[in-house]
């Protein structure tokens, strides 16, 4: 049994190589091989390519190999490039970026992260491993799996062109190299097998030589003569089995085989040294008829007789043999060409090896054989003859003939035609000549293109010389015959007229190619399943139309003019009815993978023009939507294409509650099988965003996913950062920090790299609320890692979210997640979440497992609605604006007239003015400035904004402080420099915080945003304000409270002491008492700020309503100080119609007024008598006083 399967192996072995000798033609001068030695890759002019003579077949699995070094550190670099004849995809190839490998396979890049560069001179050896079955790439640096990668394919396509350390292109039948991303180094030993090598077969197998592309002179080409590979003493490689293949002369009167053998065994054992050992020699019949095309023809008889009686026949051989001890390769290929050179006489004639013919290749194994090496038996006779062999494997890259039948062959043609007149249109004339030369032999112009060139002096005569390039379709029996008559046909001189069209014969190139043929095509389009065939270059499809089977649909496959490649034109389906009319249609759509990409566009034809989806409707297209991404691999085009649908479908007026698992699964799928290129890709679509990262779990630190702007109708604005950040992620409208421990979920095997990807949704209707009282306040964000379920996490994932609608400190909030498996389609749970810290704009929440989070909102307490807040934003600056007017109006007044600035109270109303003035202002001008996107004018801005809120209430504060003094301490209070010190206070106390907040943390001044808002008067640009909540709640809200608490205080006070005050007065009138309390305490509720407190009574049913009135008296703060204290106060009355009116307006005469009021003004401190009297009169004179004064204040 043993030696029955070591017959079948030999057999196979020596048939490999007489098809390897038939068909790829690769045998050469003696000792072919370029083991032991290197091509220089430094660029131009040196190119090196795989030989026209040596083609790599259609392989459904295989191993390639190859060994280069970089000598100088450029960021790009291309180790080898195989691609199909006239396609620019790249079917095969391996390039490097920096710490990156890019694996090329089928069209696709796959990437494989390094951990540092490839050393520069130094040899690296990386091998690529795929098999059909499998579906798996395998990729292998320095004996060391690097990565493995799934990969969809069926096999790789053969014929096509291979180059070393540069990427190419053939175009118009022209070799273009790819300059700019060369490998500027060396390389060698590479090899290609047709199976799937292992890792340890790799290690094991490195000196030892590819059954598909060898490291020969054989198999490769390269582009100037002087372009030759060099020895080099690094490149030792010992090997102890190999290979001997030759075509043998034996002259000998002994015909049989064995006697044969006998005398090769002789030869052998007297011609090798005694290291070598001969394991096997196997022996085919005598050949009939080669052609090696190595420089000599080799006869065309098998045999010939000699004068003596003896016969010269010649034989293929193959011999394996092994050195002992194991000796470099390159060595033993020296050895055995020297040894077997020389004729080896013997008894009966002599045996000499065929010069040319002798290989000598490194092997796997040899032939197992229990007998004595020199004693063995070899396979059965090969019965099959050499002509046989080449005929049986037809070379189908470079056919000569037509299997006996008349078919159509096609050829690129490019010459330079000369033309002794100048023709009126050049490319008529040429294309007239081709038609009348070509058409009547059966051939077809295609493609023409034509170039001028300059005329040229030729005997006396200008020639204008045009270079044409072109297609012919022949019906041919014979390639060569068939481009010998096109040359023959082209370079006859053509005569019509006077004009004269001569192509001399050095100026035609004729090339056969091999466009193949337009695949076999199920097509779904709107007009139903066109399943076109399998068609022949130049010819048309004819289909039947699937709803009206009495018309035809058309499409033409075209021979490329620029590839050399049979591709399909668009259809023609104009006879054709449409089939899908709507989306209840698309249930007569069957995907496929072929189909996969179509069905997508057609789905998404539909959706996008539907304002309205029904149930059903909803059903079938989510339906068809799973069906692709379970059957087809997902590109990032078409995942961007079923991104679009499901954008549509939300924004589509359709319940989606029941919808929301299927949605999500899509989704899911999508991120999971998507092949991009890199090691992250992004999607955006309106209200949803995809993010993808391909992470190196052994550099894994974190993760954060984020989403910086959004606004609905638009795509998000995405960032990705490669940290975990354990603070709440403010500045975003939403994002998830993933911690280093979600490295501990990672798959062990580091080939594989993990994948992380993040989603984020606009709420809009996907996710239903869990019952009345609680509603989504915030967007929606995710993620999860492929086929992992993550959960227990030791440390938290950090989600980060910014509230819809502005919520409450009392307002009660909920973190929670989306549970898929909960019954009736999936709803919200909080287990494992919990709330970290939260304010009035947004929500971190801390969550030991990844799947979609959001935060609820109790909506039982009456929430503001969309419209009253527009209302609001409205009253806002409407009031803020007339307060600004009437404010600027007030102080005008003030400053214009002096003798209404000479009291304290004027004084401090005046400072108040320009305070609540500024406070106005800026808030009017805030958005603005802010939208200049500059982080130092946003900080000036809100530090300016901060100063004049507390500033303000600083001099309200003051108000109330004069009051008490004024009202309450009205005995032996006296106050040096009064004003000065109430002015130092009032502007240095704001001042002063401002600049410890400045000088601790300038940061705490920024931007925020209210991106949920498409009114343009609400806050849709970044406010400038204080961003850090302890801050905020200390400097502003207890500064507030504090001066409001203190205010309060003093108006409850006041209010007592003036009902005292008016109760003494013996000449009280009761007939003015309620209208001038009522006017009192409104003066005094819009002077002190009263109004600041309704904020604190804005809760349950009664929030709207304290909200409005907010709004309005505090907006409107400066417009009421206008009114009360200078629209209704005498002495301005007085001055306004002393200097701005004339005629019967102006006082006649007001010289006693200006006195009394000069006297009372100038002449009152705040300080009375330091003796009591006990008099009433005297008491009543001081009440009077305390009464005057007050009134000046509040009046």
């Amino acid at each position: 049994m043993q030696m029955k399967m070591d017959s079948i192996r030999v057999h196979m072995s020596i048939t490999t190589w007489l098809w390897i000798t038939s068909l790829h033609m690769c045998s050469g001068s003696p000792n072919l091989s370029y083991w032991g030695r290197k091509v220089s890759l430094m660029g131009q002019p040196c190119y090196w390519q795989l030989s026209d003579r040596c083609v790599v077949p259609e392989l459904k699995e295989l191993s390639v190999c190859i060994t280069f070094q970089r000598d100088l550190g450029t960021s790009d670099w291309t180790a080898f490039d195989y691609k199909q004849r006239g396609k620019l995809s790249v079917e095969l190839g391996l390039t490097g970026s920096r710490k990156q490998l890019k694996v090329w396979l089928f069209g696709k890049e796959n990437t494989v992260d390094l951990v540092e560069d490839l050393a520069l001179h130094q040899w690296h050896t990386i091998c690529l491993t795929w098999s059909a079955t499998a579906k798996k790439l395998q990729v292998y640096l320095n004996d060391s799996s690097l990565k493995e990668i799934h990969i969809n394919g069926s096999q790789l396509a053969g014929c096509g062109m291979l180059t070393l350390g540069v990427s190419h292109n053939v175009l118009g039948g022209v070799m273009n190299y790819e300059t700019g991303k060369e490998l500027m180094g060396s390389a060698t030993l590479f090899r290609m097998w047709s199976r799937v090598l292992a890792g340890t077969e790799l290690a094991a197998l490195r000196c030892v030589e590819g059954d598909v592309v060898r490291w020969s002179q054989r198999d490769w080409s390269k582009s100037a003569s002087y372009c030759q590979a060099e020895p080099d003493s690094n490149l030792i490689c010992e090997w102890q089995k190999y290979e001997i293949a030759m075509i043998v002369s034996i002259e000998s009167k002994l015909q049989e085989k064995e006697k044969l053998k006998i005398i090769l065994q002789n030869w052998f054992k007297d011609t090798f040294h005694s290291n070598i050992s001969v394991h096997g020699i196997f022996i085919s019949s005598s050949r009939q008829q080669l052609d090696l095309e190595l420089g000599e023809q080799l006869e065309v008889q098998g045999s010939r007789v000699s004068s003596n009686g003896t016969t010269a026949q010649r034989y293929d051989c193959l011999v394996h043999v092994e050195v002992t001890p194991k000796k470099d390769v390159w060595a033993v290929q020296e050895e055995i060409q020297r040894c077997l050179s020389p004729p080896y006489h013997h008894a009966d004639g002599v045996v000499k090896a065929i010069p040319g013919s002798l290989t000598v290749i490194s092997v796997e194994e040899l032939s197992n054989n229990t007998e004595s090496p020199l004693h063995t038996t070899g396979p059965p006779a090969l019965s099959t003859a050499s002509t046989t062999v080449a005929k049986e494997i037809p070379d189908l890259c470079n056919p000569d003939y037509t299997d006996g039948f008349f078919q159509d062959t096609f050829y690129r043609v490019i010459l330079n035609a000369s033309i002794n007149i100048t023709p009126t249109n050049p490319e008529n004339s040429i294309q007239n000549w081709l038609n009348v030369t070509l058409n009547p032999n059966h051939m077809t112009v295609l493609n023409f293109v034509m170039t001028p060139e300059l005329p040229i002096s030729e005997k006396f005569l200008i020639l204008h010389r045009y270079t044409c390039t072109f297609h012919v379709q022949a019906q041919s029996l014979n390639v060569t015959e068939t481009k010998k008559l096109i040359v023959s046909l082209l370079t006859k001189p053509y005569t019509t007229g006077s004009e004269f069209i001569e192509v001399l014969p050095g100026h035609i190139n004729v090339s056969h190619i091999a466009p193949g043929s337009c695949p076999d095509h199920d097509q779904h389009t709107l007009q139903g399943l066109f399943p076109w065939p399998k068609t022949e270059p130049q010819e048309t499809a004819i289909v039947l139309c699937e709803k009206n089977q009495l018309e035809k649909a058309t499409r033409f496959c075209k021979l490329d003019g620029m590839t050399d490649i049979a591709m399909w034109e668009p259809p023609d389906l104009s006879s054709c009815e449409r089939i899908v009319d709507g989306i209840a249609d698309l249930d007569k759509v069957n995907v496929t993978a072929n189909n996969s990409g179509e069905v997508v566009d057609l789905i998404g034809s539909l959706v996008s023009n539907q304002t309205n989806l029904s149930h059903s409707e909803l059903d079938t297209v989510l339906n068809k939507l799973e069906d692709v991404v379970a059957i087809s691999p997902i590109s990032p085009n078409m995942g961007e294409n079923i991104m679009e649908i499901l954008s549509d479908i939300l924004h589509c007026k359709a319940d989606l509650v029941s919808f929301t698992n299927k949605i999500l699964g899509v989704i899911e799928s999508v991120g999971d099988q998507m092949d991009f290129n890199g090691e992250t890709h992004n999607m955006t679509v309106p209200s949803m965003a995809l993010q993808l990262v391909n992470v190196n779990s052994s550099q894994f630190r974190g993760l954060t996913f984020g989403v910086s702007s959004f606004t609905s109708d638009n795509s998000p604005q995405i960032f990705v950062n490669e940290t975990f950040v354990e603070k709440p992620f403010t500045g975003a409208v939403a994002s998830i920090s993933l911690p280093s421990v979600l490295e501990n979920f990672f798959p062990q095997n580091n080939t594989v790299r993990p994948r992380i990807q993040f989603q984020f949704f606009d709420s809009g209707g996907l996710f239903k609320n869990p019952h009345d009282n609680m509603t989504l306040n915030t967007y929606v964000v995710s993620a999860s890692v492929t086929n992992i379920n993550v959960s227990n996490l030791h440390q938290p994932t950090i989600i980060t979210l910014r509230h819809l609608n502005r919520v409450q400190a009392q307002d009660q909030r909920m973190c929670v997640y989306w549970d898929v498996s909960k019954s009736g389609g999936g709803g919200w749970e909080s287990q494992g979440c919990v709330m970290w810290n939260t304010d009035d704009f947004q929500t971190t929440c801390q969550c030991n497992h990844l799947t979609h989070f959001g935060v609820l909102l109790d909506v039982s307490k009456a929430p503001i609605s969309e419209l009253d807040e527009q209302i609001l934003v409205i009253l806002s600056f409407v009031g803020c604006g007339l307060s600004s007017v009437f404010l600027g109006v007030t102080l005008l007044t003030y400053l214009a007239f002096e003798k209404l600035r000479q009291d304290y109270p004027s004084k401090i109303l005046i400072n108040l003015c320009v305070a609540l003035l500024g406070l106005n202002l800026v808030f009017l001008v805030n958005s603005w400035l802010a939208s200049f996107d500059s982080r130092g004018l946003c900080v000036g801005v809100a530090a300016i904004q901060h100063f004049f809120v507390l500033a303000s209430f600083t001099w309200m504060g003051l108000e109330a402080l004069h009051m008490y003094f004024a009202l309450v301490k009205v005995f032996n209070v006296y106050v040096p420099s009064y004003i000065l010190k109430l002015c130092a206070f009032g502007w240095g106390l704001p001042a002063t915080i401002i600049i410890l907040i400045l000088a601790i943390d300038k940061d705490i001044y920024g931007s925020e945003w209210d991106e949920d808002s498409q009114n343009p008067l609400q806050d849709t640009s970044p406010f400038c304000w204080v961003q850090n909540d302890n801050a905020f709640y200390v400097s502003v809200m207890g500064f507030i409270i504090l001066v409001l608490l203190c205010n309060m205080s003093v108006f409850g006070v006041v209010l007592i002491q003036i009902r005292r005050m008016q109760a003494n007065k013996i000449s009280s009138s009761s007939t003015s008492g309620l209208a001038h309390d009522l006017r009192v305490v409104a003066s005094l509720t819009f002077l002190l700020g009263l109004t600041w407190i309704l904020p604190f009574f804005s809760w349950g049913m009664a929030a709207i309503v304290f909200t409005y009135l907010f709004a309005i008296l505090n907006t409107l703060q400066g417009f009421f100080i206008f009114i009360f204290h200078c629209l209704m106060k005498e002495n301005v009355q007085k001055q306004w119609r002393i200097h701005l009116c004339c005629g019967p307006l102006r006082p006649k005469d007001y010289s006693d007024w200006s006195r009394s009021v000069t006297g009372e003004g100038r002449g009152r401190q705040v300080r009375s008598p330091s003796v009591k009297s006990e008099d009433t009169s005297s008491m009543r004179k001081i009440s009077d006083t305390s009464i005057s004064s007050v009134n000046q204040m509040i009046a």
